[in-house]
């Protein structure tokens, strides 16, 4: 019974401080739950600068989530890149972050949800053909410029090959060559590769397009496999990879030379646009014949320069230095005649390409186009650098030598007017040769006339109308 004014106090027990606290609760927790698979959706992902993962793993439907940690040497051995609202199943135990107080799931190694197995062995195998130098960057190899021949590895039913057609077709005149296959299921791997060899004897193919249009994961299945990836990547023919859609990546997509993002984005990198190509040869046509009369010009200036140290005997080059000129202008006129000739040509080939392949008559119009160029160039240059000796040694000569000097300028000049003459079409109608012409045009081909046609056979001084019979 307690005294009179005297109040017992109750006793009371020794409290935990919140270390020891938060240690007995890490200590529970990680006991209780030592290892255990959890499946979710990464959300709130960070990397810190040393590497460590933090992340949300989140179950939409139930609103919940647990904080997760993926320290840096798990997360690497796992070979997986998380990244946000990606699906995975995560393996590790449940703890307690002591200094805050806080709950977490310390992941120890991860995997695609759904993908599992399949999706490991996928990262595995890329790794795998990555070590072995299969995607390296050195070995890719360019692709032709002007192909003859575009193979194409592909279902020929699909519309991928129709768009690869469609798309062929209105940029560059050119032979598709088809090696038909399944694409999907389990069978399409072998028939791929058969594909792929198969179309390599072809003795023509420049460049080969391997896809199909897009699919889910399993219809791509065939190109992720290991014996399609290692066809592409010893294909003798530079490869181009158009497997689905842009979003779609593929192991064929890594070995291949070159991976368009669909099957018309790869005929768009196989072939040329016949208008660009065009526009580029009018360009080269151009800034040649600008080199040209800028040449032409430079030496003008250094003849003129010449022939004022020459004094008195400079009256008698007059002459010739006005032929010169006459001969400059001459060869420029033949010149750009030539080079209009081939544009006509061009453009009536151009209308033929649906019957004839284009390569060789555009291979050899540019060749004759060259062969004009060099063989003019030299010609002027050659021409300029005998009048400057002539002239100089005319020069040292002086008056004595003048007269001798100009016979010999001459002499040269009149070799260089009948080679001229030579190269003239006029000169090649006075050797007996003649023009047949329809409609006013030269007729090249005997497909081109039919009996009873009247045609004009133009000669070297008149012309004559004749009848086909």
């Amino acid at each position: 019974m307690n005294e009179p004014g005297v109040r017992v106090l109750p006793v009371r027990p020794k409290a935990l401080t919140v270390a020891e606290f938060n240690r007995q609760v890490k200590g529970t927790i990680e006991e209780r739950f030592p290892q255990v698979w959890i499946e979710g959706e990464i959300a709130q992902l960070k990397v810190s600068s040393m590497g460590h993962a933090y992340f949300d793993l989140k179950d939409p439907e139930n609103d919940a989530r647990v904080a997760c940690c993926f320290f840096k040497g798990p997360r690497a051995k796992a070979g997986i890149d998380l990244r946000e609202g990606m699906q995975v199943v995560v393996r590790g135990r449940a703890s307690l972050y002591a200094p805050r107080g806080s709950f977490q799931f310390i992941v120890e190694t991860a995997m695609i949800s759904g993908a599992g197995s399949a999706a490991a062995a996928l990262e595995a195998l890329k790794k795998k053909l990555a070590a072995e130098g299969l995607f390296a960057l050195e070995r890719k190899r360019r692709l032709p410029k002007f192909p003859r021949v575009v193979g194409v590895v592909t279902a020929r039913t699909g519309a991928a090959f129709a768009d690869i057609c469609r798309v062929l077709t209105r940029r560059w005149p050119t032979r598709v060559v088809i090696a038909n296959t399944l694409v999907q299921g389990a069978d399409a791997p072998a028939q791929i590769v058969a594909a792929i060899e198969r179309i390599q004897k072809h003795p023509m193919v420049d460049v080969v397009i391997v896809g199909r249009g897009g699919g889910s994961s399993e219809d791509l299945a065939a190109f992720n496999d290991e014996r399609v990836a290692r066809a592409i990547a010893s294909s003798r023919i530079p490869v181009i990879s158009a497997v689905g859609h842009e979003v779609d990546h593929t192991v064929a997509d890594l070995a291949a030379d070159v991976r368009a993002a669909t099957p018309s984005n790869a005929a768009e990198m196989a072939v040329p646009e016949l208008r660009v190509v065009r526009e580029e040869l009018a360009t080269l046509s151009k800034r040649a014949s600008k080199a040209t009369h800028a040449m032409v010009n430079r030496r003008r200036v250094a003849l003129a320069r010449v022939e004022k140290r020459l004094g008195d005997p400079r009256k008698l080059t007059e002459p010739t230095r006005q032929w010169l000129d006459e001969s400059v202008a001459r060869m420029a006129t033949v010149l750009r005649g030539r080079v209009r000739k081939a544009k006509i040509v061009f453009g009536r080939a151009e209308q033929r390409l649906q019957g004839a392949h284009p390569r060789s008559r555009l291979a050899r119009d540019r060749a004759t186009m060259s062969a004009l160029e060099a063989r003019l160039r030299p010609a002027m240059q050659r021409l300029v650098a005998e009048k400057a000796r002539q002239l100089k040694e005319r020069s040292e000569e002086l008056r004595p030598a003048a007269q001798r000097s100009i016979d010999s300028q001459r002499d040269a000049l009149a070799q260089l007017a009948g080679k001229l003459h030579a190269l003239s079409p006029l000169a090649i109608l006075s050797r007996g040769y003649a023009v047949a012409l329809k409609d006013g045009k030269a007729v090249v081909d005997s497909a081109e006339v039919q009996k009873g046609d009247a045609l004009e056979v133009r000669l070297h001084k008149g012309s004559i109308a004749v009848e086909v019979k």
